[in-house]
C-alpha cells in the first residue's frame, strides 16, 4: 500500500518532515485501507445478493417446474397442489404473473370446455337446447380451484385478458364474502362460458367480455359490470340487485324475468332495439329515452371512431 498511499497523499504530505510526515502517511494508510476493506465488504454483498437471488430464481423455476407437472396428474390431489403451487410461484414473483395466468387459462380451457350449441332458431330460442342446472351442480374441484386462484390474484398491471372462453362453469360459487378482497375477473374473456346458476355475488367483472354467455338463474347481486360486454349474453333469471351496469353493453341480451333490475340501473347501460327486457321496464319512460340515447350514440359513432357511450340518462317522469 505505500505507493498507493504515497500518491494519494500529495505534495503537502511528502514536504513534511520527520515524524510530522510519518504520522500523516500512516493516517493515509488507514484512511485507505478502510476504503479498501468497505469496497471489499459492498463487493461481498454484491456477490451475495446475485446469489441469493439467482439461488431464489432457481427455486422459484424449481417450484413451477414441479406444479406443472402436477396439473398434468390423473389424481385430483395432484391437480389440486399444481394449482396451489401455481399460486404461490404468481404470489412471489411478479415476473411469472402473466406466464401463470396463462397457464391456469389454458388449464381451465381443456378441461371444462362448453359443448358446441346448436344454431339458435330465433331470439326466444337462446339457451332453450340447453336446461338451466340444477341447485348443488358445481364445476369440477380443480377447475373451481383453479378459477379462485384467476379470481384473487395480485393487482398488478397485465397486458393480456385471462381467456376463459366457452368453459363451462355452470354452479361457480366466487361470492365476495369468502374472499379477503372482491373476487376479480376484471378484462376477462368470457364470451359463451357457462355460467347459469353461478353464484357471483359482489364479484368484478368490470370491461370483461362476456358476450354470448349464459348466465340464466345466476347471482350477480352488488357485482360490478362496468364497462362490460354482455351483447347477446342469456340473463333470464338472474338476480341483479344493486348490480353496477355503468357502460355495460347489453345490446340484444336477454333481460326477461330478471330479479330487482331497474330502470336507474339500464339507465347507464348501452341497450337496443334487440334487447329483451321484463315487460314492467319494456315501456318504462327513462328506459325507452336511454334506449333513444343510446340510438343517437350509435349513429354518431358510425361516423366517430373510439367514441364513448352516452352518459346515465336523467330520470324520466313516469306519467
Amino acid at each position: 500500500m505505500g505507493p498507493v498511499s504515497s500518491l494519494l497523499a500529495g505534495g503537502t504530505v511528502r514536504g513534511l518532515h520527520g515524524k510530522e510526515q510519518a504520522d500523516a502517511m500512516n493516517a493515509v494508510r488507514q484512511t485507505v485501507l478502510a476504503a479498501v476493506g468497505g469496497a471489499s465488504v459492498l463487493l461481498g454483498l454484491g456477490y451475495t445478493a446475485r446469489g441469493y437471488r439467482l439461488s431464489r430464481r432457481g427455486q422459484v423455476t424449481d417450484r413451477f417446474s414441479v406444479a406443472i407437472g402436477q396439473l398434468a396428474s390423473d389424481k385430483l390431489e395432484e391437480r389440486l397442489g399444481g394449482v396451489y403451487g401455481l399460486e404461490h410461484v404468481m404470489a412471489e414473483s411478479p415476473q411469472d404473473h402473466a406466464t401463470v395466468l396463462g397457464v391456469l387459462s389454458v388449464f381451465v380451457r381443456e378441461n371444462a370446455r362448453t359443448a358446441p350449441r346448436p344454431e339458435p332458431v330465433g331470439p326466444d330460442a337462446r339457451g332453450q337446447q340447453r336446461p338451466v342446472p340444477a341447485w348443488g351442480t358445481e364445476p369440477p374441484a380443480d377447475i373451481r380451484a383453479a378459477v379462485e386462484v384467476l379470481a384473487r390474484r395480485p393487482d398488478r398491471e397485465e397486458a393480456r385478458r385471462i381467456d376463459l372462453r366457452s368453459t363451462e362453469l355452470a354452479g361457480l360459487l366466487l361470492r365476495t364474502f369468502e374472499f379477503d378482497e372482491p373476487p376479480r375477473l376484471s378484462r376477462a374473456f368470457l364470451t359463451w362460458a357457462n355460467l347459469s346458476r353461478a353464484d357471483l355475488r359482489g364479484i368484478d367483472l368490470s370491461d370483461a367480455i362476456v358476450n354470448g354467455a349464459d348466465l340464466r338463474k345466476a347471482w350477480l347481486a352488488w357485482a360490478r359490470l362496468d364497462g362490460a360486454g354482455l351483447v347477446r349474453a342469456d340473463l333470464r333469471g338472474a338476480h341483479l340487485s344493486d348490480t353496477r351496469l355503468l357502460g355495460a353493453d347489453l345490446s340484444g341480451a336477454d333481460l326477461r324475468d330478471t330479479e330487482s333490475l331497474t330502470a336507474r340501473q339500464l339507465a347507464g347501460a348501452v341497450i337496443d332495439e334487440a334487447t329483451l327486457l321484463p315487460p314492467a321496464l319494456s315501456h318504462d319512460p327513462w328506459v325507452m329515452a336511454r334506449l333513444a340515447a343510446c340510438r343517437e350514440w350509435r349513429d354518431q359513432r358510425d361516423q366517430h371512431d373510439g367514441l364513448e357511450p352516452p352518459p346515465p340518462t336523467a330520470a324520466v317522469h313516469r306519467g
